[in-house]
């Protein structure tokens, strides 16, 4: 199972530095990206405000969750996901004090739907790194920067 989070998705319909990349994994892996709660307010907003085509991007994300072959609705109970979440960030905040409460929610989102794999060009936060400590393989793989901050 694969998680994107929205940065992934966004690159997957909208035209953006990492396009190229999101499509290729898409091409070679053909994964059923879950779109959760977390992903519905995030990239609506995305793709209202940074692409003059968003309403159009949009209409084709709604087009493909109806056909639940690249994105499929992943319903997940929130106050689960919450509560891993906060307990993420309370095992986490001491040393990366950076880290936000919409990353460890992403991260909590892909632990609590057993993903194994952890999509993500979000190289500025933090969720790539702390999905990382919490066994999921991380796509693409952490910069020496995102290396670093484990330690």
């Amino acid at each position: 199972m694969t998680y994107a989070d929205t940065s992934f998705i966004v690159s997957v319909y909208g035209r953006d530095v990492h396009t190229g990349a999101a499509l290729d994994y898409v091409r070679r892996h053909e994964p059923r990206l879950p779109f959760t709660f977390l992903h519905w307010p995030e990239t609506v907003r995305s793709l209202l405000l940074n692409f003059p085509n968003g309403r159009q991007l949009w209409e084709e994300i709604e087009k493909d969750l109806q056909a639940g072959l690249k994105l499929r609705r992943e319903v997940l109970e929130g106050q689960r996901v919450g509560q891993r979440a906060a307990g993420l960030l309370r095992g986490n905040l001491a040393r990366w004090p950076a880290l936000r409460s919409l990353d460890a929610l992403h991260v909590a989102a892909a632990v609590e739907s057993r993903a194994k794999t952890f999509l993500s060009f979000d190289s500025r936060s933090w969720q790539r790194v702390l999905a990382s400590t919490q066994g999921l393989k991380v796509w693409p793989p952490l910069s020496a920067g995102e290396n670093e901050r484990l330690k």
